[in-house]
């Protein structure tokens, strides 16, 4: 139990039991948000002394501002412009009540299988570990520890709950993984979002063929590159896998590279990624969307989880459906660690605005009008 009390008069002191996402921040939620909702609202949201006896159910957060807690919040696309400016009033208060509600969804699952010893050094990260019930396996010839570990979750999409794979950059030694996971799950295509080398940081080893090289081949599985078309921001790659020794026709699977994405941030300019979004779905074929699109940047949760939701977004408004970011990120969130990651803030702005507002014509509705 701690106790607090409010510099500014008049003074009163404030004694509660913290609980959920707050419960290290006693003295944030008591002090600062408390006070602020007093000088926007004019009311006074100070707590009374909480009674003794049993502890509520409901959560502290809860009982302080009034926020909704629910894992969905649609907002109907007519009325997501006076959502987004709602939300970024007071210094994007409402933007940091829902990322202290996001930052813990999710956490307390198991990742056995990433922590045995033989897997440990397949992690680039130490504290991005996939959870056991939602990880990609692979097959594996024999029964050597962590012969099917590779650091990739399912993910949910629009149309299904194992619409994508987010997974880590390959490194230089799961890169053979990499493509037997690709192989094995059929997957269409592949969603690069970082550069190999980023200020002079590896981020992703260079898992396919370049340069004056068409051919390479990793681990069992052979890549030929077919063709390959430049844009302002990304790169497209058609590529031909082939497994050796093993008499099934080769594949076509598609590269899609964007590379105006920092680590850690979001993209000067929305329109870029929002093109990007749709180039893939074009390009992705129909009889294909019933298997898993591999979705990585370098750590597998910040960029990729974003796109995802971008993914998902456009093909929500599409339809006229109502816009659920928090929901996306929620439950993305439950099926691996830190999805839309620590920018959470900014990328929840950033994505309605994106796309909703600089949405393509092609989608076959006038946004625009309904935002006016």
């Amino acid at each position: 139990m701690a106790k607090y009390a409010f510099k500014s008069p008049p003074r009163y002191p404030v004694e509660v039991e913290c609980t959920g996402p707050f419960r290290n921040s006693t003295q944030c939620i008591c002090g600062f948000r408390c006070r602020s909702l007093r000088e926007r609202t004019g009311v006074d949201h100070r707590l009374e002394r909480l009674p003794s006896g049993p502890i509520s159910k409901t959560p502290l957060y809860t009982v302080i501002t009034g926020v909704n807690t629910n894992k969905s919040r649609p907002v109907k696309i007519a009325d997501f412009a006076e959502h987004v400016r709602m939300m970024a009033a007071d210094s994007d208060f409402r933007f940091s009540e829902e990322y202290e509600i996001l930052r813990n969804v999710g956490c307390g699952q198991s990742y056995t299988a990433a922590e045995l010893p033989a897997n440990k050094p397949k992690n680039r990260f130490t504290n991005i570990l996939p959870y056991d019930h939602s990880r990609v396996r692979l097959n594996q010839a024999s029964d050597q520890e962590g012969g099917d570990y590779v650091n990739a979750n399912y993910m949910p999409g629009y149309s299904s709950r194992r619409e994508f794979i987010a997974a880590q950059g390959p490194l230089p030694t799961t890169r053979d993984a990499f493509w037997q996971m690709a192989w094995e799950q059929g997957c269409p295509a592949i969603i690069a979002l970082t550069k190999c080398v980023e200020k002079g940081r590896d981020k992703c080893h260079q898992y396919w063929p370049d340069g004056d090289i068409s051919t390479t081949v990793y681990g069992d599985v052979e890549v030929t590159r077919l063709t390959e078309s430049s844009f302002e921001d990304f790169t497209v790659r058609e590529l031909r896998l082939r497994k050796l020794h093993d008499p099934a026709a080769p594949r076509i699977i598609w590269h899609f590279h964007y590379m105006a994405w920092p680590d850690f941030g979001v993209p000067d300019h929305p329109q870029g990624i929002i093109r990007f979004a749709l180039m893939f779905r074009s390009r992705l074929p129909h009889s294909a969307q019933n298997k898993p699109t591999i979705v990585h940047c370098s750590a597998g949760v910040g960029r990729s989880g974003t796109f995802i939701a971008i993914d998902r977004l456009l093909q929500t408004i599409q339809i006229d459906r109502p816009i659920d970011v928090f929901g996306i990120v929620h439950e993305m969130r439950f099926e691996r660690c830190h999805m839309v990651q620590n920018e959470v803030r900014e990328l929840l702005q950033f994505l309605p605005s994106s796309t909703v507002r600089h949405l393509p014509q092609s989608l076959g509705f006038a946004v625009k009008k309904k935002l006016a």
